[in-house]
């Protein structure tokens, strides 16, 4: 503990000087009552800068080719690149944020690949492709990772609901989908993907139901009050 030469005095901590006095001390200094606490480091920080500084110089480049080299009546293509670059980096960044929870991420990319599907789809001049073909793919394969999920994760009681709301959720698409399009008498080969993606919500649903309904139940009671 150090002491002031002046005032007698001891003074704790590691002060160089006197509060009262404002004279130097003298002695051994005693350790520090707070541990010394630094920011965390983020090693990923420099990587996400870098990358996002070369996607957004690509666009510029893009963008002045599109817009001031080129003279004859076109789509801009540089805006559609410019949504798709600032999506890819929404993404880049939830995923070296590392905060991984399963189901969330792959419906939240979900909804966004599938909207930037169909910006894209109707930025072309709207062939239908997105909604028809690629949307349901997507869908199915997040069904069917969901249920992966569900028993890859071994603390599933806490995020039944998660999981099974998840799987209501993406199954819910197909169903009014093919209700619209069989009451307009529109049904044909364009709805196969969404019958293929119906029948995949069903049965994971049902695999839900007979392989955690235990757990879905105890869950539902802790939630509700039950």
């Amino acid at each position: 503990m150090t002491t002031c030469p002046h005032c007698h005095i001891a003074i704790g901590r590691d002060s160089e000087y006197c509060p009262l006095c404002q004279n130097g001390l003298s002695g051994p200094a005693e350790a520090p009552w707070w541990p010394h606490l630094t920011a965390p480091v983020h090693r990923f920080a420099m990587l996400y800068k870098i990358v996002a500084f070369l996607l957004l110089a690509g666009t510029v480049v893009a963008a002045a080719v599109d817009f001031l080299l080129i003279e004859t009546p076109h789509r801009h293509g540089s805006l559609l690149l410019l949504v798709w670059v600032l999506a890819a980096l929404l993404v880049l960044r939830g995923v070296l944020r590392r905060r991984y929870n399963g189901p969330r991420q792959v419906f939240l990319l979900l909804l966004l690949v599938s909207g930037l599907l169909i910006f894209t789809d109707w930025f072309n001049g709207y062939t239908g492709y997105s909604v028809d073909l690629v949307i349901p793919i997507l869908c199915s394969v997040t069904l069917v990772c969901n249920f992966i999920f569900a028993f890859w994760r071994s603390r599933f009681t806490r995020n039944a609901l998660v999981y099974l709301l998840l799987n209501i959720g993406v199954g819910v698409l197909p169903y009014l989908l093919l209700a619209s399009r069989i009451g307009d008498g529109e049904v044909s080969t364009h709805s196969i993907p969404w019958v293929v993606c119906l029948i995949i919500s069903v049965i994971t649903f049902l695999g839900l139901l007979i392989f955690q309904g235990r757990e879905l139940r105890s869950e539902l009671e802790k939630r509700l009050h039950m």
